[in-house]
């Protein structure tokens, strides 16, 4: 009998668990799907937006100057001319709609809608700018050597790669720099609320006087409201940073793309012959990645002798390591590395 009865008060006890269980999956299930469904909904109603964002803006192009050439802005008053020359050539030209673009110590990016013809004619104007400039000055660079490369970006996807391309160059080559402090480009103001409000209140309009030195031209007398910080063009007054900001779902994806897809910034660089640099984090996370796919390696000190020289150059010619970066990540000798062709 006492058995029995402690058959049915277990027997009970686990019924009752399991209807309360299935009770309450009962009234969540149908909650959760509907939120799993309006989250998805939602994911792609913000693509469609950028898509149909993109598909307004008519043609989009990347355009970047040859890293190989020599050194255009050797101090900060000439890369505030540069600012300036870009925003006096952005309003010379207000069919070529500049999104963001960098100026590099040697080179320029770019990541513009316009038609090809009138992409080319403002880059010309700016070459003849920048020679004009430099000219006054005392320096005499042939700007008419500098090679460029011009690709057009075909979908949306390929256009959000490139803005976080450019807005991130910056400081992979100088690492004193994050991609909202380096300050000769438009990247600062991307989803930067604090900058653009700066930008705002603490801006000084820019006198014929100044477009004038700028550009050795009566062409700028035309140009109005173009403003500078601490005698800096602010590129919120000449490029369309709200509609670069549209291309993204949001905040937190332009965020994920510039600190995490760093696939995408080699697919570019190797597309427009540029090297491309990462940072120590950016590479841990690279080899950490390749270690475990190809050997099977939660960490590197696990990796066999024959393992790590293969990871090794693949850190070299892929991801364009320094020899002082493969020996700390690997461990391996300077003279193995000298010996693999690796100085």
């Amino acid at each position: 009998m006492a058995s029995k009865l402690e058959f049915f008060r277990t027997f009970h006890s686990r019924f009752g668990v399991l209807w309360w269980f299935g009770s309450v999956l009962a009234i969540i299930a149908p909650k959760l799907l509907r939120l799993v469904k309006e989250n998805m909904k939602s994911y792609y109603d913000r693509e469609a937006e950028c898509v149909a964002m993109f598909d307004k803006f008519g043609d989009c192009w990347h355009l970047s100057t040859s890293e190989n050439f020599e050194i255009i802005f050797s101090s900060v008053e000439e890369f505030k001319a540069g600012m300036g020359i870009v925003a006096i050539c952005a309003r010379l030209f207000p069919d070529v709609r500049v999104f963001t673009f960098e100026i590099m110590s040697n080179h320029f990016h770019f990541m513009a809608s316009a038609g090809k013809e009138s992409m080319l004619q403002f880059f010309s104007t700016l070459k003849k700018m920048l020679s004009k400039y430099f000219t006054g000055i005392g320096r005499n660079i042939d700007f008419e050597a500098m090679g460029y490369s011009l690709h057009q970006l075909d979908s949306v996807e390929r256009v959000r790669n490139v803005i976080v391309y450019d807005n991130r160059n910056g400081y992979l080559v100088n690492p004193d720099y994050t991609p909202y402090s380096y300050p000769w480009g438009a990247n600062r103001l991307f989803f930067n609320d604090d900058a653009k409000i700066l930008a705002r209140n603490h801006s000084r309009k820019m006198t014929f006087k100044d477009l004038r030195a700028l550009s050795h031209s009566h062409k700028t007398d035309t140009i109005q409201n173009l403003f500078s910080i601490d005698g800096c063009a602010s590129p919120l007054f000449f490029c369309d940073i709200e509609a670069g900001e549209q291309l993204f779902h949001d905040a937190a994806q332009y965020f994920y793309l510039l600190s995490k897809k760093i696939e995408n910034s080699k697919q570019i660089a190797k597309e427009i012959g540029e090297s491309i640099f990462y940072t120590d984090n950016e590479l841990f996370s690279i080899i950490i990645k390749e270690a475990r796919e190809k050997y099977g390696c939660t960490t590197l000190n696990e990796a066999a002798p024959s393992a790590k020289i293969e990871l090794a150059r693949i850190m070299r010619y892929d991801y364009n390591a320094s020899a002082k970066q493969i020996m700390r990540f690997l461990k391996l000798p300077l003279g193995i590395l000298n010996s693999m062709g690796i100085k």
